[in-house]
């Protein structure tokens, strides 16, 4: 097979209008500090890619099933075919807004995107839509910043919490009460074959 090397690096700046109840910090203030998110590596058989979309589903060596979403800077997408085994680099989720289920999602709904740094050698600022998700709280790492939850499927999920969200407003959160997040998706940002 041909090498293919797709690498990533974007940039942009916020400018949303909408100040979240949790974060202590408006989104268009310029000096946020910009979260840095691990990459994952792995490797499988390409199953479905929707170049228009920019999405592509991968069957993991491991068995798994994963689809993602494509970064733009992953160029010439249209050449990868199902069939193709190939490595990817996708970046880990992140909460980056959070509030109690109570107060709704409308905020969260406004939050768009963000900018999030991957970890590595050649750590690169790369723009990540967010999803709004809702669940129950299982636990919360202050300190290792890291929130587990039952989403409403019931699958437990640990996620990283943004460095946007002060320490101070995580007290607001109890293990067993529901909450309502805007979370990064995941993102793929390299793949070669």
């Amino acid at each position: 097979m041909n090498l293919v090397t797709a690498a990533f690096t974007a940039v942009l700046a916020f400018g949303l209008s909408a100040t979240p109840s949790h974060t202590g910090q408006a989104q268009n203030d310029q000096s946020q500090p910009v979260d840095m998110v691990a990459v994952t590596k792995v490797t499988g058989t390409i199953q479905k890619v929707d170049a228009d979309k920019r999405m592509m589903t991968l069957k993991l060596d491991d068995g798994k099933k994963k689809t993602l979403k494509v970064d733009r800077s992953v160029k010439d997408l249209d050449k990868f075919r199902p069939g193709d085994h190939v490595q990817m680099s996708y970046t880990e989720e992140v909460v980056m807004m959070a509030q109690p289920s109570d107060e709704g999602t409308v905020q969260l709904a406004k939050f768009g995107a963000a900018d999030v740094q991957s970890e590595g050698d050649s750590p690169a600022l790369v723009k990540v839509n967010t999803s709004v998700i809702s669940g129950k709280i299982i636990s919360i790492d202050p300190k290792r910043r890291r929130l587990t939850f039952e989403d409403p499927n019931g699958k437990k999920r640990a996620v990283k919490l943004s460095r946007r969200i002060k320490d101070q407003d995580l007290d607001k959160f109890k293990p067993g009460e529901a909450i309502n997040m805007a979370i990064t998706d995941e993102m793929v940002v390299a793949v070669v074959t």
